[in-house]
């Protein structure tokens, strides 16, 4: 159950932790301290952000699709041949041709590899098998298989593009940056906006004594979470980029496509 909470985690979470002690500790130390517009960090930051993660969650979804429509294609054209007039042994060598696509259509999803030749070859030897017993399943039937193995191909096409065309590099790329540099901009805002609230608290105070009120470790800890909040959500967002590659609580399950109904 832990694991859901520190599977963001990762390298980049301790870089972001210790830029931003680091940007506050040059604040205190210079005497930085400005009443800077955070309208930028918005447009720099949480919108590039928002706009990538939203993509990679399309992508996720557009992926199931694209496998449950492979997987749903590759099932009827099984179970038309099993109710066709072939004989028993061409119905195994279908179930068999069926399942080979689907693992083939697995490993490759999870290779870090590019190379779809054994794919290929494997939805080639469907088509191949087809054509061979199209005079028993009928002109009408025979057209139906073949729509659906235009389903299969699209969706084993798409499933792949996804793995291979990610959201914009760039737009990441930045983010990550600007995710970095946010400490250094944050932090003499902070000591800005809370010197003022600590100040009128000092104002504010009883008669026995005016109160200082010191703000330092709430601008570390503020400094602290909001990068550590934003590093996190990045790292998500990286985990989900590819959903094949099993890195990720919310990756698809590719195993579940192997399954036979």
């Amino acid at each position: 159950m832990l694991k859901k909470y520190t599977s963001a985690l990762n390298f980049r979470t301790l870089i972001s932790v210790i830029i931003s002690l680091i940007a506050t500790w040059i604040a205190y130390k210079y005497n930085l301290s400005f009443n800077l517009d955070l309208t930028l960090i918005s447009i720099a930051v949480v919108f590039p952000l928002v706009f990538t993660l939203g993509s990679a969650f399309q992508r996720r979804e557009k992926a199931l699709e694209h496998l449950g429509r492979a997987k749903g294609s590759l099932a009827a054209i099984k179970y038309i041949f099993s109710v066709s007039k072939v004989t028993d042994a061409e119905k195994k060598k279908i179930d068999n041709k069926v399942i080979a696509v689907k693992s083939e259509l697995i490993k490759y999803l999870y290779s870090d590899s590019n190379e779809k030749e054994t794919l290929n070859k494997s939805i080639n030897e469907i088509k191949i098998f087809i054509d061979k017993n199209r005079e028993l399943l009928g002109r009408s039937i025979s057209v139906r298989v073949y729509r659906l193995m235009r389903d299969v191909i699209m969706g084993v096409e798409n499933s792949i593009s996804i793995k291979l065309h990610r959201t914009p590099q760039t737009i990441r790329a930045y983010c990550e940056l600007f995710i970095y540099i946010f400490p250094f901009y944050y932090a003499p805002t902070l000591i800005f906006n809370l010197g003022n609230a600590a100040l009128g608290f000092e104002i504010g105070s009883t008669y026995g004594g005016s109160e200082v009120l010191d703000t330092t470790f709430i601008v570390y800890a503020l400094n602290v979470i909001i990068s550590f909040i934003l590093i996190s959500l990045f790292n998500v967002q990286e985990q989900i980029e590819n959903p094949f590659d099993g890195d990720g609580m919310d990756d698809i399950q590719l195993d579940n496509y192997e399954l036979e109904y």
